[in-house]
């Protein structure tokens, strides 16, 4: 494995990196280490030490690590493929990259690649064109080369290309439709953002839409995401008092906890294209997934 070290990984502990970013067990970074196959600009490292951001560092994993690390990926559920686009289901629990190495572990986009691979297919021009939260699941859009992207990522910047969610929330919001505008703030050291009905500091617009569309003692909304920030759609409901159910981290925990709701009721079930260009083609086209969570009052 090589890596460079990020800007944001600076003064970090070695083997604090490589847990967080390597493709192999915990195990086999620990005998990496222990054995001095670990490199940092070059030189052994028999030691465990802290590393600088623009250090290289390469490591020589067990050979019984890397055979586990290369088995079969499980498939993507494709909603649709073409030569230009991949659209696939993603499951919730699926990181959609690998922040620290985009090629490392099990992710959507990896998942992407090993299907590509096996049907034959260069993989070379493959872009993931937005991102789902870990415990979100649903429509994940990629393209399979630059013009592609190009189309769709200005369809994103100019908010042509729509794209909606079903969530399941706590109570039900009293206005039945609305489009809301406010300010979110992002706090990376916790990894968690905040919303304000003003600006503030280094807070950035957002544009939130919903729908009812079971008005059950905890609703079912379908919302649109027209502005698509970090965690906008969890934290701008929680911000109105309606997190979404499963949320722990901006809902209501007890909530979950009481009604048996371990999952986010959160998944990505249309989008609509608009993009132009490369992939005009597809212009006026919807694509949906299911929503996996309960309806009203049912327990999941």
């Amino acid at each position: 494995m090589r890596m460079i070290v990020p800007p944001e990984k600076d003064g970090w502990m070695l083997s604090q990196l490589l847990l967080q970013t390597a493709d192999v067990p915990a195990w086999a970074v620990r005998e990496a280490m222990r054995k001095r196959d670990v490199r940092v600009d070059g030189v052994r490292i028999d030691a465990d030490v802290r590393v600088q951001a623009g250090q290289e560092i390469r490591a020589f994993w067990p050979k019984a690590a890397v055979t586990g690390a290369q088995k079969a990926l499980p498939k993507p559920e494709v909603v649709f493929e073409d030569a230009h686009v991949l659209l696939i289901d993603k499951p919730q629990g699926l990181q959609s990259q690998n922040e620290e190495n985009p090629l490392a572990g099990d992710s959507a986009l990896t998942r992407v690649l090993a299907h590509l691979k096996d049907a034959g297919e260069p993989t070379d021009g493959v872009h993931l064109c937005h991102r789902l939260d870990v415990q979100t699941g649903g429509l994940l859009l990629f393209v399979k080369d630059d013009a592609a992207y190009e189309a769709a990522m200005e369809a994103f910047s100019r908010r042509t290309m729509r794209k909606f969610y079903t969530c399941r929330v706590k109570g039900c919001p009293s206005v039945r439709e609305a489009t809301m505008r406010a300010w979110l703030r992002k706090d990376a050291r916790i990894a968690r953002v905040s919303v304000t009905d003003y600006p503030a500091h280094g807070a950035q617009e957002i544009v939130t839409g919903y729908r009812v569309t079971d008005a059950a003692r905890n609703a079912l909304l379908e919302v649109e995401l027209i502005t698509g920030r970090t965690h906008q759609i969890r934290a701008h409901l929680a911000h109105i008092g309606h997190p979404i159910l499963g949320d722990d981290k901006y809902g209501d925990r007890l909530l979950n906890r009481q009604m048996g709701v371990r999952r986010q009721q959160l998944w990505a079930t249309r989008l609509e294209m608009h993009a132009g260009g490369a992939l005009a083609y597809l212009d006026g086209r919807t694509f949906e997934a299911a929503w996996p969570f309960a309806k009203g009052e049912e327990t999941p």
